[in-house]
């Protein structure tokens, strides 16, 4: 099963867009597990709320450490594993802070490996700099299948996610969507948006 990497600014609402995704795949193929590191369990329990997606086979946990996420892995077998972000999470086995290079590049390493093994469906989060680049190194592309962009004005509630990368299929697609209170919404024309009247 691929392995994703989810690039974006941080507040554009990669978080909503995921624990929906989550849900969604619990509802469907059985356990999720959702991973955040950034925010406290509450806070997306919350969101979850909001956006209607508290569902029995979606396991949520706030950790940080690679280890214990690993053996939240291996407790709840989820067919899906949502990393909220992979520059949050560290080893104890790499003599570095969070966020670093080094760190990251395990991070993600380890994941993967435990996701193939599993053959567990995988989205790693990732931000992006003010410069537009995801934050870390470069190599989390090469080590991931698919990898999306969602972009977007934080002040408007258009949402474009871009396929960058897809070792399966077009890499030129967009999908558009509607960040409401209630979630994200895909828009099935969105033709009216880039129209001036």
């Amino acid at each position: 099963l691929p392995i994703f990497l989810l690039a974006g600014e941080p507040g554009i609402g990669k978080s909503t867009l995921l624990i929906e995704v989550a849900a969604q795949a619990a509802r469907t193929h059985g356990r999720a597990l959702y991973v955040t590191a950034e925010e406290s369990a509450a806070q997306v329990r919350l969101r979850a709320s909001r956006v209607d997606a508290v569902v029995d086979e979606l396991y949520l946990v706030a950790e940080t450490d690679l280890a214990t996420v690993l053996g939240h892995i291996e407790n709840v077998q989820p067919g899906v594993l949502i990393l909220d972000s992979v520059q949050t999470i560290s080893s104890s086995e790499v003599d570095a802070q969070p966020g670093a290079v080094t760190q990251i590049r395990e991070v993600a390493a380890s994941v993967i490996r435990v996701a193939k093994e599993r053959g567990m469906a995988t989205v790693l989060v990732g931000h992006v700099t003010k410069e537009g680049s995801i934050a870390g190194p470069r190599v989390l592309e090469h080590l991931v299948d698919v990898v999306l962009q969602l972009e977007g004005d934080r002040h408007t509630r258009l949402r474009l996610l871009r396929a960058t990368k897809n070792r399966y299929g077009a890499a030129d697609e967009v999908g558009c969507f509607d960040l409401t209170d209630a979630g994200i919404v895909g828009i099935d024309d969105p033709s009216g948006l880039f129209v001036s009247a």
